[in-house]
């Protein structure tokens, strides 16, 4: 018999017996817990991400904001305090 011939039954018999493992796991009570579990605990964390992110973009949306009042302010100051010298001199 070849050797390679062998080789082949055997990660057939393998897979066949992996399989019929995990249909016997994945069907038991205490496995779909865990899965249910798991599942759940993954949309809780996908869900605070969310929140996350949602919180820092308006955090981002508020500082760009800020720094665009900020700018338009001190131009207005600048023109404000330009206007005056002007109005000195005279």
């Amino acid at each position: 018999m070849n050797c390679m011939n062998c080789q082949n039954a055997y990660f057939f018999a393998g897979g066949v017996a992996v399989a019929i493992a995990g249909k016997l796991l994945f069907k038991s009570a205490g496995m779909r817990k865990a899965c249910v579990t798991a599942m759940a605990q993954g949309m809780k964390v996908q869900k605070d991400v969310k929140v996350g992110f949602q919180n820092l973009k308006e955090d981002a949306e508020d500082l760009c904001y800020e720094a665009r009042m900020e700018a338009e302010g001190e131009i207005e100051n600048e023109e404000a305090e330009a206007q005056a010298e002007q109005k000195n001199e005279i």
